[in-house]
């Protein structure tokens, strides 16, 4: 059977494919590098990807970024319609970035009703590396063995499912003051402003210089934030020219003599990327 399998980032496509690989399955891995959890996602004058990328240079400063999802996608719209391949499978957690993902799927791959399918692990319990049951944040968690049980899940998304989830993306690109989007339940998403997560970073400074990439991965574990880093460490930066907080070179402490260096704080290559 020519199954697509459609995940969110580098980090759960590896997921994947090392558990195929271990069957020797030749399975096709479509990567969606965006995520659609941060960031505009309706310009009047711009067209998706195109706002996408722009966005993703003014948080990291970058050049030039390529952000292509969407062209990507209507190329595998097409192979549906013409047989090339016969069906795609998404697959889900309650994280904000897939479940942003999902309906975005739905809402371009309407007409392909009874060819989608989907593997939804959300709330569901699995068995660590070392035999004991934890409950994955994301596809990216799984191990080897959890994601060739986790391929029994898959179902047809119904056609309920296509009515009352396939209106959401519309909702999601209506709203103008979003920033970010946190999940708040069973495929909850809700629109927050672009500084949401601006009073936790500024918990985590202190007086004294601290690695802003150790800060960063603080804030990610202790307050659940499914951004990315890239966005975080933009963030840091809007508090620097606020006056909140000081950043030189790659450390931050509360705001004291001196401004930001605006020193190259991002790590990832491409941005738009968040694993």
């Amino acid at each position: 059977m020519n199954r697509v399998h459609i995940v969110v980032g580098d980090h759960a496509a590896a997921t994947l494919q090392t558990a195929f690989d271990s069957i020797e399955n030749s399975a096709t891995i479509f990567v969606v590098k965006d995520v659609f959890n941060v960031g505009p996602l309706r310009s009047e004058t711009l067209p998706f990807s195109l706002l996408r990328a722009g966005f993703w240079q003014e948080v990291s400063g970058a050049a030039q970024v390529e952000v292509n999802d969407l062209e990507r996608l209507m190329e595998l719209s097409t192979q549906l319609t013409n047989g090339e391949v016969a069906e795609v499978c998404f697959w889900m957690s309650g994280i904000p970035a897939e479940l942003c993902t999902y309906f975005w799927l739905l809402h371009f791959l309407k007409k392909h009703l009874g060819r989608c399918y989907i593997i939804n692990i959300s709330g569901l319990p699995f068995i660590d590396d070392e035999g004991k049951l934890f409950y994955p944040e994301g596809i990216a968690s799984l191990p080897q063995r959890q994601v060739l049980k986790a391929l029994k899940l898959a179902r047809v998304v119904t056609p309920s499912e296509w009515e009352t989830d396939g209106d959401e993306w519309k909702r999601l690109i209506g709203e103008t003051e979003t920033g970010v989007r946190i999940s708040t339940g069973s495929k909850q998403v809700v629109g927050k402003p672009v500084d949401f997560y601006d009073k936790q970073l500024q918990d985590l400074v202190g007086n004294n210089n601290q690695k802003v990439s150790k800060l960063v991965s603080n804030a990610i574990r202790k307050y659940k934030i499914f951004t990315g880093d890239t966005f975080l460490i933009w963030r840091l930066q809007k508090l620097a020219e606020a006056q909140k907080v000081s950043l030189n070179k790659d450390s931050v402490k509360l705001y004291g003599a001196g401004a930001s260096e605006g020193a190259d704080l991002f790590p990832t290559d491409n941005p738009a990327d968040n694993g």
